[in-house]
């Protein structure tokens, strides 16, 4: 191992132990989850495993007709009928959720990406 890929061990060993997820993989295998590394690193690679990450709409992206509500007060409602300002559609990110079937499911006003 060379200085770099032993730095790169070390922060990923310190990340399970600090109770973060770990993947393996062999080769060109799909990442694979374990609670029991071997840490075999001439075998195997590793790496902390990817979390999603929340945005802010796009202007285009807003869902026109869905309702919004806020997250502190869920009774407070109301309908989206215009694309707001990027400093509005972030403020909606934190404090609010939205719902385009009516209100049985709320989801966070933002999109959701799948880390890589």
């Amino acid at each position: 191992m060379t200085r770099e890929q032993t730095i790169e061990a070390i922060r990923i060993m310190q990340a399970f132990v600090d109770g973060k997820e770990v993947e393996f993989k062999w080769g060109s295998m799909d990442w694979n989850s374990t609670d029991k590394p071997e840490w075999n690193w001439s075998a195997y690679d590793y790496r902390i495993k990817p979390t999603a990450t929340l945005r802010p709409w796009t202007a285009d992206e807003v869902p026109l007709g869905a309702w919004m509500r806020s997250k502190r007060n869920p009774q407070d409602r109301m309908l989206i009928h215009w694309v707001s300002s990027q400093a509005d559609r972030e403020l909606w990110l934190g404090k609010n959720e939205h719902s385009i079937d009516g209100g049985k499911n709320w989801l966070p006003c933002g999109v959701v990406e799948e880390a890589k």
